[in-house]
């Protein structure tokens, strides 16, 4: 069961067009920002969860969806 905010953000439905996971090369191109930046995030453990599939890294719309939701400046 797949619960994701209720939105009508190009973003979201951005995400939603890449189905339930996207790459590394995915996130990277949606983001405007390289490859090793998420990479240097997640072992940060500043950017959004990844999940890892054999030796690749998959993400979650839902995840990235809420990890932006959540850097959303609200001033």
């Amino acid at each position: 069961m797949s619960t994701s905010l209720p939105t009508t953000a190009p973003a979201t439905r951005f995400i939603e067009s890449f189905g339930d996971y996207l790459t590394v090369d995915e996130l990277a191109a949606y983001l405007q920002l390289s490859k090793e930046t998420l990479y240097h995030w997640r072992l940060e453990g500043t950017g959004p969860k990844a999940t890892k599939l054999g030796k690749q890294l998959r993400y979650s719309s839902a995840n990235v969806e809420a990890w932006l939701h959540a850097r959303t400046d609200r001033r």
